[in-house]
């Protein structure tokens, strides 16, 4: 590669002056040369990263869970079509923009969505290039450990124990994801030593509506990506006021982002120890997988799994648990208050966000959603203001986590048609 890897990036090859025929033929063999030099050469490259463990990702699975109900944005956010399936942020909806931050790290066919079965065909029409058996619909919710446990007996099968599985749900907002993806290849990295790891927002406030982790001392460390490890010492509930103030003053406590990675043998492993009551029918499950029953299966089985959270039926419990901080621009965005710290550019104290149609005297640090026709405000401070077809929201900012009781009130009152 001698003087071929010497060559100027922008260099342009020079047709020889002579006109010979053989001079051409000669100069045109040295092209077909160096094209073979430098042409990427697939099966060799997968060799190689299958021989170097720094180069992990390439035996990744990410696993996107795609189930929530998403009423915390209502009434945008319905059953029929919750956040994870709209254009919340951007033009591409939170479900594409997971999958497509993972683009670069991993094929698509070592991508996986676990949903509602009412929501698989949202699923193939959103990602239409993702195989048609990575996706699977869940009968009921039965919160994150059954979902999780029925993909990582899946994987050992499909893909083999020693695969690292990444959970990343599907509703979140990450601002860097150049950064996410190197925090993923030293999770990865991590995972290959038997740990279970997390990935730990750093806090910006003491936010009580996020659960927290503490840190305790270092694992390893990547010189690369200047990236540490840290054993973690204990997981926390969501916190009163009082104590989210302490975590962050005290520092080495993170929000848990409910990220985690880990090889499949390991997570079997934790499931067999930790909720064995899971493993029958996950064989029943997982026997019927590529068959014509594997639908009643899973509809048969699935509801009779005991709902747990796999923080609290796995995290909690295992003895080998990593964090790693991640500085990487996430929001959950769990309230409409939330979406306005994504949306906000932050140019003016006083901004307003209006999406769609808003014309506002003396309004103030408001979020405005109205597509469809004209809202008009007046001396409107701090508001949400959320109008679509058939319902109207208007709260304060600082309620905005309360849109479940209206959603509560709504399911008691039986009116299903706008939930």
């Amino acid at each position: 590669m001698g003087t071929i890897g010497a060559m100027r990036p922008n260099a342009r090859f020079q047709f020889p002056s002579t006109r010979t025929a053989s001079a051409r033929a000669n100069y045109l063999t040295r092209l077909c040369e160096i094209w073979y030099t430098l042409a990427p050469k697939p099966r060799v490259y997968k060799r190689l990263v299958q021989e170097n463990s720094s180069l992990a990702q390439d035996n990744i699975a990410v696993v996107i869970p795609a189930g929530g109900g998403g009423t915390r944005l209502w009434p945008r956010s319905r059953q029929a079509t919750p956040k994870q399936f709209l254009d919340i942020v951007s033009e591409r909806t939170m479900l594409q923009e997971t999958a497509d931050r993972v683009a670069s790290l991993i094929p698509i066919d070592q991508l996986f969505v676990i949903t509602n079965a009412a929501h698989t065909a949202s699923v193939h029409e959103q990602l239409p290039s993702l195989p048609t058996a990575n996706v699977i619909g869940e009968p009921q919710g039965r919160d994150s450990a059954p979902a999780i446990g029925i993909m990582a007996a899946l994987l050992e099968k499909t893909l083999g124990a020693d695969y690292i599985m990444a959970v990343l749900p599907a509703d979140h907002v990450i601002g860097d994801g150049a950064h996410f993806c190197q925090i993923l290849k030293v999770a990865a990295e991590v995972a290959l030593k038997g740990y279970l790891v997390t990935l730990g927002i750093p806090p910006t406030n003491p936010d009580t509506g996020f659960g927290y982790i503490q840190r305790a001392d270092p694992i390893c460390s990547d010189h690369d990506s200047g990236l540490t490890a840290y054993s973690v010492k204990q997981f926390k509930e969501k916190p009163d006021r009082e104590s989210a103030e302490r975590y962050l003053e005290e520092g080495g406590y993170f929000w848990n982002a409910g990220m985690f990675i880990a090889q499949v043998g390991v997570l079997r492993s934790l499931y067999k120890t930790f909720l064995p009551q899971y493993e029958e029918g996950f064989a029943k499950i997982i026997a019927a997988h590529g068959t014509p029953e594997f639908d009643r299966t899973l509809e048969e089985i699935f509801p009779t799994f005991e709902k747990i959270s796999v923080d609290y039926g796995i995290a909690e419990r295992a003895s080998m648990v990593a964090v790693i901080p991640a500085e990487i621009g996430w929001n959950d965005v769990g309230s409409w208050a939330r979406l306005a710290e994504v949306l906000s550019t932050d140019s003016c104290a006083s901004e307003n966000i209006s999406i769609g149609h808003h014309v506002g005297v003396d309004t103030k640090r408001s979020l405005v959603y109205s597509p469809n026709r004209l809202i008009a405000t007046i001396g409107v401070e701090d508001m949400i203001i959320i109008d679509t077809p058939d319902a109207i929201l208007i709260c304060p900012k600082s309620r905005s986590e309360d849109v479940k009781l209206i959603v509560e009130q709504l399911k008691s009152r039986g009116d299903h048609h706008l939930l």
